[in-house]
């Protein structure tokens, strides 16, 4: 996801990155209370992330499909990202970084709990 950013925001999460890394620590941690708080974080981060695929698919995907009867699809968000999609000769509903919408948000959902710790 971070190609897709512009380098100044892609800068500034790296130096963040580089300064602190929870991971490690809750990975090290001996202490049940914060792993289990950390794990909650994480379960409910990934339980945000099925909302947004939720949202994203009533509101982008499901529209984009549907015409008119005149097959005129009308003028909405969903069908403009479409459209652009066609003329830029892709197939399928792209994000705003220009990656493949749900697969992306798909594996972004799916990184998000691989990050649990045991």
């Amino acid at each position: 996801m971070r190609n897709y950013m512009p380098g100044p925001h892609r800068n500034f999460l790296n130096h963040i990155a580089s300064l602190s890394n929870i991971r490690p620590y809750i990975e090290n941690c001996t202490v049940p209370e914060v792993v289990e708080a950390y794990n909650f974080a994480v379960t409910e981060l990934a339980r945000f992330r099925d909302i947004h695929i939720g949202i994203i698919t009533s509101y982008i995907i499901i529209p984009s499909r549907r015409y008119s009867p005149t097959g005129n699809p009308g003028l909405n968000l969903a069908v403009a990202t479409a459209k652009s999609v066609t003329m830029n000769g892709t197939k399928g509903l792209h994000g705003t970084g220009g990656t493949d919408l749900l697969p992306f948000l798909k594996q972004s959902r799916d990184e998000t709990k691989e990050a649990k710790v045991d």
